[in-house]
């Protein structure tokens, strides 16, 4: 059913129907979660991760061959080095990580919280709420710092829709509007998801500093890219079908 929230003109044109039949609501954006116990300098961008002094330390939080996360910073790689939106960017970000498996800095092992603490992977490519509520949970034990990369800031987003067939549509649309709100959107930032209307709510200086100390630098995320639906798509295939032949790790 569609149907336009007050705050719609605040929702990026990328992440909603034009229509009103769905839109973004949340999104996370893929960080490096990093063990500064072990890792002295973290990286700052991509290409950072090919230095020596990250052998053995990269990780992704998934196989690329069958997590979308995983995929997806495969395709945020490709984006850094220029590709374009898509299979090219999938393509390129193929050969980024089969360069860092060939220097010896890629680490086959899904990453998590206990990989990251326990220096098996010391740095790990993943969701920076997941990060940033690893790096809460771990308390310290060790230090983790979360950066998003200064190019490839690439955001999965979560959608809201109202169902056609809802039976009491004006309630949904109350509760979209709850949602869509100042308030509701800062319920997803408390557990560090990015609201739609971040930039927005930035702006206007209605989010608690409390909150914004707590995550990576605002401006960071003010590139971030929204990729279509279809731009997925082929992104997938290119990581997938490619990833054995051009980076040959089996990650697991």
């Amino acid at each position: 059913m569609p149907y336009k929230v007050s705050t719609w003109d605040t929702i990026p044109d990328e992440a909603k129907d034009p229509e009103g039949h769905w839109y973004g609501d949340y999104y996370g954006v893929l960080s490096f979660a990093v063990n500064t116990d072990l890792v002295e300098t973290p990286p700052a961008d991509w290409e950072d991760l090919l230095k020596p002094e990250y052998a053995n330390a990269v990780a992704l939080a998934g196989d690329p061959r069958a997590s979308n996360q995983a995929m997806l910073g495969v395709y945020a790689a490709g984006l850094a080095r220029g590709g374009a939106a898509g299979a090219d960017a999938g393509q390129k970000g193929l050969e980024f990580f089969a360069e860092l498996n060939g220097a010896g800095n890629f680490v086959p092992v899904i990453g998590k919280a206990g990989t990251l603490a326990q220096g098996a992977t010391p740095i790990v490519v993943w969701w920076d709420y997941n990060a940033l509520s690893g790096r809460d949970t771990l308390a310290g034990n060790p230090p983790v710092e979360v950066v998003v990369p200064a190019s490839g800031v690439v955001a999965g987003v979560y959608v809201q829709a109202i169902s056609a067939y809802a039976p009491h549509p004006n309630a949904a649309k109350l509760w979209m509007e709850h949602l869509y709100s100042d308030e509701g959107q800062l319920g997803w930032l408390e557990g560090y998801c990015h609201p739609i209307r971040f930039n927005d709510m930035v702006e206007r200086g209605v989010i608690p500093q409390e909150l914004l100390d707590a995550l990576p630098p605002a401006e960071a995320y003010e590139t971030a890219v929204f990729p279509t639906l279809e731009e997925q798509e082929a992104a997938n295939e290119a990581v997938t079908s490619g990833w054995d032949s051009v980076v040959g790790a089996n990650v697991q």
